[in-house]
């Protein structure tokens, strides 16, 4: 296409849909960048798929005279098969936001992107082969937005981001941090003073996945310097998001119950916590529960109550309520392998709510799992149920077998894996893994 007399064009959207012979490459983008220098938005959008023929025209490089672009304040390379940014990039000293997510060969960050003293977003989400960040990162003090930063991990130590690198951010509203496995000294964190920083609502910590076969000594010692680095990673008290990803300690700190404006909290493959931390008292809407596997029962201590008893004094009629979990909307529990009971042991149930606003709750690969609380069943703001690969929920709630139907048969929206699902799906597996086509038995399986 022409681009003669638009050289003070601004806006430029670029979406190659060209699937097996995509159309832009770097040839074009380069004559683009030396035409068009009045461009503030620029987004570059082609749609890789995987297993495509490798000498296919894919852009696998940004050309160096991107840097001429000086105006530009949004750029837009998201899902590129990319794996490097040009130094030139730094020279665009206006830009404001710079989208790479899913740029999954994306494999370093240009040394010197801390002269981009005005980056506001720096949205590198699922970048999964980036495993380091520069240490020009700890000067961009007008960042609001860092989807990932990844601590350590480089080749050489010295050129890599170290916990600390985050202590000038101020400004910072989203952080996910990862690589928390590769912080040598719990001092580290505490240098960070994360509690201090009282813009930060939405942050993600993830550990280091547990490495089998490292022995019990090795185990204890990871399980014991988790404990004290989520410890020491305090976040600020009016954080709205957490995500808490492989922690290794076996328990949650105390920490979590403070945080009074918690609306959103993800518990994922924290595998050595035996018990789950009182939560009842947070004004959460979301709670996400995921590969907690040495949990085994989940009672009152969940609540952040305590338990009742038959025999003790019946409560007058003029006690305040106890409402757990007042504000809570959604719930998801899954890969719980070692949960076998769930259930609140309330006798004055007059004078406590459990998730009264629940609407939804979901439930998958909980194989021991006997029975949901009745208590949960109940409640008639509860929407939608998701039982998904839990064999006995599933023969005890089933509608026409299960014993148990007509306790969820009011729930407007109930969703079960079909019978003999977990058989074609451990079949599929195989074959995929042998390199097979697909299964026909496993595509006719309703997954929806």
């Amino acid at each position: 296409m022409s681009i003669h007399g638009l050289n003070r064009l601004h806006t430029l959207l670029i979406y190659d849909e060209s699937l097996f012979n995509p159309s832009l490459n770097n040839s074009i983008l380069s004559e683009l960048f030396s035409k068009l220098a009045c461009l503030r938005a620029l987004v570059i959008r082609q749609y890789y798929l995987l297993g495509s023929h490798p000498e296919a025209n894919w852009i696998r490089e940004i050309p160096e005279n991107v840097g001429k672009l000086i105006h530009l304040k949004y750029l837009n390379l998201s899902e590129l098969v990319i794996e490097r940014l040009p130094e030139t990039l730094c020279e665009l000293y206006n830009l404001q936001k710079l989208d790479i997510r899913l740029c999954r060969n994306l494999r370093e960050l240009p040394e010197g992107i801390g002269k981009l003293m005005n980056m506001r977003s720096l949205l590198n989400g699922e970048t999964r082969s980036l495993k380091y960040m520069p240490i020009g990162i700890s000067k961009l003090t007008s960042l609001r937005t860092l989807e990932k930063f990844v601590v350590g991990g480089g080749v050489d130590g010295g050129s890599t981001c170290r916990l600390e690198s985050l202590k000038n951010l101020q400004l910072l509203r989203e952080c996910r941090v990862q690589g928390l496995s590769n912080v040598s000294h719990v001092d580290e964190a505490e240098r960070l003073q994360l509690y201090n920083k009282k813009n930060l609502l939405r942050l993600g910590l993830q550990f280091g996945r547990v490495v089998d076969g490292e022995g019990e000594e090795g185990r204890r010692k990871n399980i014991e310097k988790d404990k004290q680095l989520l410890e020491a990673l305090q976040p600020p008290l009016n954080v709205e998001t957490l995500w808490i990803v492989y922690y290794g300690g076996n328990i949650l700190p105390k920490w979590l119950t403070s945080l009074t404006n918690l609306r959103e909290l993800k518990l994922l493959s924290c595998v050595n916590c035996e018990h789950l931390p009182p939560l009842g008292k947070l004004p959460l809407e979301k709670l996400e529960l995921y590969n907690l596997k040495s949990v085994k029962r989940v009672g009152n201590e969940f609540l952040g109550i305590e338990e009742s008893s038959e025999d003790g004094p019946s409560s007058s009629s003029s006690s305040p309520s106890v409402i757990a979990f007042p504000k809570l909307k959604s719930l998801k529990v899954g890969a719980m392998e070692e949960l076998e009971e769930w259930n609140y042991r309330i006798t004055r149930k007059e004078n406590i709510s459990i998730m009264p606003r629940l609407s939804s709750l979901e439930v998958r690969s909980c194989n021991k799992l006997k029975a949901l609380p009745d208590y949960l069943l109940q409640t008639t703001a509860l929407q939608e149920l998701t039982i998904w690969e839990c064999p006995i929920l599933e023969n005890r709630y089933r509608e026409g077998k299960g014993e148990d139907w007509h306790k969820i048969s009011h729930i407007p929206h109930i969703q079960m894996s079909p019978d003999g699902i977990r058989e074609k799906i451990r079949i599929a597996l195989l074959v995929h893994q042998a390199g097979s086509a697909l299964l026909d038995e496993f595509k006719a399986v309703d997954t929806s």
